[in-house]
């Protein structure tokens, strides 16, 4: 009987990092429908992340899509490497790859996310929000932020929601990419 050959690490975080954009790129024109739902401008969402670090205008909507995909890009890397380290939790089938993704995608949710949002980005756009005067934002930016921070709670739900969708389709796409690899490791009950 030959030796199973397992992915490299190398090709894990190449898979993962393709997984995790092709995941980040489904869940783009979620970002927009959430400034359509609270009513705000388009790229308010993204614009959040430029204006915490300092960055305004279109420069902050292109520097919060470019986060949005760095982050997603590693997770998903961190995703496959970490799926490789413990031989239960290795996508050895699709429907297992997708499971682990939502598992994954909640676990960035509760652990990055919410700390993220509650601790920095929050406290960060409240100050923006006080100290400002009409020259660094007008008048529909100022109110636009204003109604992300009161609509919070619905930000919050919301993504969740995103963050098991591209937990699911990353493990969608790390089970299609990684297929080959496994198909040949043994299943314990045909699944796992």
């Amino acid at each position: 009987m030959s030796a199973i050959q397992l992915p490299t690490k190398k090709g894990l975080v190449k898979a993962g990092i393709g997984a995790g954009l092709v995941a980040g790129f489904a869940l783009f024109s979620s970002f927009f429908a959430i400034d359509q739902m609270l009513d705000i401008p388009t790229g308010t969402f993204y614009k959040t992340i430029g204006v915490t670090m300092g960055v305004d205008e279109f420069s902050g909507i292109a520097l919060g899509f470019m986060a949005h995909m760095g982050v997603a890009a590693l997770i998903g890397a961190m995703y496959l490497l970490a799926s490789n380290i413990w031989r239960f939790f290795r996508l050895v089938t699709v429907p297992k790859a997708i499971m682990t993704g939502v598992l994954t995608g909640l676990i960035v949710f509760t652990l990055a996310f919410l700390p993220i949002h509650m601790f920095v980005m929050t406290p960060i756009m409240e100050v923006e929000l006080i100290i400002t005067d009409i020259s660094d934002f007008d008048l529909d930016e100022q109110e636009a932020l204003a109604t992300l921070l009161f609509n919070s709670d619905r930000i919050y739900y919301h993504s969740l929601i995103l963050h098991v969708i591209f937990g699911a389709i990353m493990g969608l796409m790390g089970g299609f990419i990684l297929h080959e690899d496994y198909s040949k490791v043994e299943r314990i009950g045909g699944f796992w």
